[in-house]
């Protein structure tokens, strides 16, 4: 079969599987003994300015969105807010919007520094997430110097990131075997909003419309996923 005609076959199936395809969505998630034994407990949690990137993957390489990185951003931040309260959490994020920290020098000065210190340690724990288990890593105490904190048990760090294939490169990739849908992750960390201490971290992952509609890539996991590591006030997972 010629080239062109195997390209367009390639790319019918591409457009095909775009629009019938649900996505999937897969999770993994890590727990500080102090959570999982019910020792401490994460039921009043200061939400941190989710970060999400995305970039649009075409047969040219990489190109950053960040318009739709902004939108995404607080998609996520809303998705992961209603997931939270769903399971019985209070959100205690008064006065840490991405406004008041415009307005707020001091206080975007303390947040930058905190989300860096997390950054440091969150590339920690994408090659050891195992180690959340033996109480390894944490931020410091610097976390209470957050507003919230003197009115949080916790502090949840959200950060997504994507890959958002164009249709050419869904094409090329369904005809070659290898890489033909848009992927997405996204990480909630959970730590302690005195010791600055990880108490919980959950990875999830989608390959389906997780940039238009976070919601259903990652909702309904999401809050299963939460509660199953004893994230709220209720059903808190014992060992």
């Amino acid at each position: 079969m010629p080239l062109n005609r195997l390209l367009s076959c390639a790319t019918l199936f591409a457009v095909l599987g775009a629009g019938t395809a649900l996505g999937v969505t897969a999770s993994k998630s890590y727990t500080n003994p102090k959570l999982a034994s019910g020792e401490t407990s994460v039921t009043r949690v200061c939400l941190m300015p989710a970060e999400g990137e995305l970039n649009k993957v075409g047969m040219k390489g990489v190109e950053g969105m960040s318009k739709e990185s902004e939108l995404w951003s607080a998609q996520l931040q809303g998705v992961i807010e209603t997931e939270l309260k769903d399971i019985g959490v209070t959100i205690t994020s008064k006065g840490m919007s991405n406004a008041d920290l415009e307005d707020n020098d001091e206080l975007r000065q303390t947040v930058l520094q905190i989300q860096q210190k997390y950054n440091s340690v969150a590339t920690q724990m994408e090659r050891k997430a195992k180690d959340i288990k033996k109480s390894r890593y944490t931020l410091g105490d610097e976390v209470a110097l957050l507003p919230c904190s003197a009115t949080s048990d916790s502090l949840a760090f959200v950060h997504g990131e994507g890959s958002v294939l164009t249709g050419g490169k869904k094409a090329f990739g369904a005809l070659i075997g290898g890489q033909s849908s848009s992927s997405g992750t996204l990480r909630i960390t959970f730590v302690d909003a005195k010791s600055g201490d990880v108490l919980a971290y959950a990875l999830f992952s989608n390959n389906g419309k997780f940039e238009h509609d976070p919601q259903s890539a990652y909702g309904k996991k999401l809050g299963k996923e939460l509660k199953k590591i004893g994230i709220g006030p209720h059903e808190m997972k014992k060992k």
